[in-house]
């Protein structure tokens, strides 16, 4: 429940973020007004969640480079798997293996804090996994997450 409570939390913050007030600068609006993930569907729960679970991911990598060690407290595990799909056929015995699989990375990730760089490389691969068998739109944005990843 604190995980749905956190996700909403998240979901309202990037909508009002985006609400034109009259002190807003032009170039803000302009962000606002062109959004950089383009979804011709109304964006459900577990589309939401995954994004912010690659920001999660990319925020992680930038932290793991400098040598910081990342915990659950700043990056909580997100139940994707328990919210509303964008489509519904995703949901068989595959993903949710591959959803194990995940948890059980993301977990190690947070509990071994000596070989995070490892354990990082471990949840990204099983983002990717998962990605080239289901939802293979995001991959491009996954392929950024490895650490060390230099934008070309």
């Amino acid at each position: 429940m604190k995980y749905i409570l956190l996700s909403f939390t998240a979901i309202v913050c990037l909508i009002l973020s985006c609400t034109n007030t009259e002190s807003t600068k032009t170039s803000e609006k302009a962000d606002c007004e062109k959004p950089t993930i383009k979804d011709p569907n109304e964006v459900k729960p577990m589309a939401l969640m995954m994004r912010n679970m690659a920001n999660y991911c990319d925020t992680m990598r930038l932290k793991i480079n400098r040598g910081e060690v990342v915990d659950s407290i700043a990056f909580p595990l997100m139940h994707f798997w328990t919210a509303e799909p964008t489509d519904s056929s995703v949901l068989e015995t595959l993903f949710f293996d591959n959803a194990t699989m995940f948890e059980n990375a993301y977990r190690k990730l947070m509990q071994d804090q000596v070989h995070q760089k490892e354990n990082y490389t471990a949840v990204i691969a099983t983002c990717v996994h998962c990605h080239s068998s289901y939802c293979s739109g995001p991959l491009k944005r996954i392929k950024k997450l490895p650490l060390d990843y230099k934008e070309e």
